[in-house]
């Protein structure tokens, strides 16, 4: 009978003939450390970092306005209602006013949640409906 020599023997920490667990693999690793002292401090100094980068990020106050003034707040209209033009919509037909409406996706709203109170009036002035 031919046997296949360039296949492994064990696969996974089992033999591929019988199956059964085969030993001396270790599966409990320890904790990540490099091999070098120095890049090891370097890394732990790049997490230390992070963390903290996340945690003032984390920390901010979300319940403020999310435009500081009303030229803020058109320019961020404006902005918002170029990106929405680019993208593909749904369009729904409007009886009362005769015309074809943009329906702005959901994909969009998630996106900009921060902006919606003040862009849905806006964009329902320029053709969009949200539904």
């Amino acid at each position: 009978m031919k046997r296949n020599r360039n296949i492994k023997p064990f696969h996974n920490g089992k033999d591929r003939r019988t199956g059964r667990q085969v030993g001396g693999r270790r599966t409990h690793q320890g904790p990540a450390t490099a091999n070098n002292p120095q890049a090891e401090e370097v890394r732990l100094a790049w997490v230390a970092a992070k963390l903290k980068q996340r945690a003032e990020r984390d920390g901010r106050p979300h319940d403020g306005p999310c435009c500081s003034s009303d030229t803020a707040r058109t320019a961020t209209n404006k902005r918002l209602l170029k990106v929405l033009q680019a993208t593909v919509c749904d369009r729904v037909w409007n009886n009362e006013l005769g015309r074809w409406e943009g329906v702005i996706p959901r994909s969009f709203v998630r996106t900009h949640a921060v902006h919606m109170t003040h862009f849905r009036d806006f964009a329902r002035e320029n053709g969009y409906r949200n539904l």
